[in-house]
This record gives structure tokens, C-alpha cells and sequence, in this order.
């Protein structure tokens, strides 16, 4: 009893990141539905998919779960759902001037960069060298969109020019700050991969 309750605790942590993938469409399905409070909706659905993606890797150290599942759909999930919501961040008029055509393509090119990379990795089963500002990049990706969502929910009370001058300025670095952190993902691993390669 006591090894098949300890071998279902070690599931919750993919079961956490499947959660986290099933809520990218239902997100996306509220952002654009038009119906009233959907913002409002949506930021909820936002933080419930923020606090799996922080208990999933909080539970797999716990019950020494760290699987190659989680390690491959865990940072796949979370790129999902801020590539989606980037995405529909450009169909929305008040957000034109803060989120950009090309700061969402450079936000894709380096996720499509690193998930190929990961996957050539995983393909000649090697560990792929993580590093804690790729954590703290996905952290502010996070705060980014929420900030946009209050934007969205309390428009007519954060109209300021400044407001919006603060949201583009901080939009600009985070498109920078995530590019660097694909490059910094090829410095750490291109070696490895290429040596394996040989």
C-alpha cells in the first residue's frame, strides 16, 4: 500500500503539467469569447496555471519525481501558454502600442530554438544544462501578462500615457531578456550536444 501510494504521488507533478497544458485553450477560449468579465476570468485561469507550474516542480523535488516527461512538457506548457497569450495580446486595440508583431516573433524564434534544441538533446539522452535566469525569465513573462490583464480588466481607470509608456518599456527588455536566455541556452549546451554527435 505504502509503495502505491508513493508511486501515485510521484504522477502528480506530470498530472499538474497536463492541467497546465488542458487550461492554454480554455485561456485563450475566455480571452477571446467577448463575454463579460472574461478578462477577469482569464487572469484567474492565469494565476490557477502559475501556481501549478510553481507546485509541479515544488512536488517532483519532493517525491524525487523529476521524469523526462516533466523535464521535456513542463517548460514546453509554459511556453505554450505565453506564446498564446502574446498572441492574442495583438489582437487587442489598447495593447497595440505595448505588445509588438515582432516581439511576440522573437519570443517565438527563441522557444522554437530551444524545443529543438532540447529535443535533439533528448533524442542522444543528454540532461540539458538548465540555468536559473531561463526560471527568472518565465517568472517575469508571467508578471508581464498579468500586469497586461490588469491593464485590461481596470482600462478605464490605468488610461495614463505613462502607464502605458512603463508596460512598452518593460515589454521591450523582457523580448531582449528572453532572447539572451536563448542564446545563453545554446552557450551551455551546443558543446555537449556536438560532442555527442561525433
Amino acid at each position: 500500500m505504502y509503495r502505491k501510494n508513493k508511486n501515485l504521488k510521484k504522477h502528480i507533478p506530470n498530472f499538474l503539467t497536463i492541467i497546465r497544458i488542458l487550461l492554454v485553450p480554455v485561456f485563450a477560449i475566455l480571452m477571446t469569447s467577448g463575454i463579460k468579465n472574461a478578462y477577469t476570468y482569464s487572469l484567474l485561469i492565469l494565476l490557477i496555471a502559475c501556481f501549478t507550474d510553481y507546485l509541479d516542480g515544488k512536488l517532483a523535488r519532493k517525491f524525487n519525481a523529476v521524469s523526462k516527461f516533466g523535464l521535456f512538457m513542463d517548460p514546453l506548457a509554459d511556453k505554450l501558454l505565453v506564446l498564446a497569450t502574446f498572441i492574442i495580446f495583438l489582437q487587442i486595440d489598447i495593447l497595440s502600442n505595448i505588445v509588438l508583431p515582432w516581439m511576440v516573433i522573437l519570443i517565438f524564434l527563441r522557444d522554437f530554438f530551444v524545443t529543438i534544441l532540447r529535443s535533439f538533446m533528448k533524442k542522444y539522452d543528454i540532461s540539458m544544462v538548465t540555468s536559473n535566469i531561463s526560471k527568472f525569465k518565465t517568472s517575469v513573462q508571467m508578471v508581464m501578462i498579468i500586469l497586461l490583464l490588469i491593464l485590461l480588466i481596470f482600462e478605464s481607470t490605468l488610461m495614463a500615457n505613462n502607464v502605458f509608456f512603463a508596460l512598452k518599456t518593460f515589454m521591450i527588455l523582457l523580448t531582449l531578456f528572453t532572447v539572451y536566455t536563448g542564446i545563453d541556452y545554446y552557450r551551455k549546451n551546443i558543446y555537449l550536444l556536438l560532442q555527442k554527435m561525433k
